[in-house]
């Protein structure tokens, strides 16, 4: 029985392999708030200190709830329509705000009117 070394497509014997810094832990929820601001979506914190978004159409929701046991840190949710369901996903305090970001922004230029 004869042992390979494990190949990577598309890399010669004895490249270097490039190095990748991968997205770890929550990061700054505030990056959100230029988002939120560059798109005119409104907001409040309340008493708690808990964010609570919404779209300029309020279709779209963002809460952030970073002190709260009882819930998930993140939420995105999306209003149906008479024809379309709407949808809501949760995220946990350690999934990285850039991920939360991106969805969010996913979401708003790929929005369908």
């Amino acid at each position: 029985m004869a042992i390979t070394l494990p190949t990577v497509p598309g890399l010669k014997p004895g490249a270097v392999i490039e190095h990748r810094s991968w997205l770890v832990g929550p990061g700054s929820p505030y990056a959100i708030t230029d988002f939120l601001a560059a798109r005119s979506w409104s907001w409040v914190i309340d008493p708690r200190g808990a964010l609570h978004a919404a779209s300029p159409d309020t279709r779209a929701y963002l809460g952030y709830a970073p002190d709260d046991p009882n819930t998930d840190t993140w939420t995105i949710a999306v209003s149906g329509t008479a024809h379309q369901p709407g949808w809501r996903g949760t995220f946990d305090r350690e999934t990285p705000v850039e991920l939360v970001l991106d969805l969010l922004d996913a979401m708003y230029t790929r929005a369908t009117r």
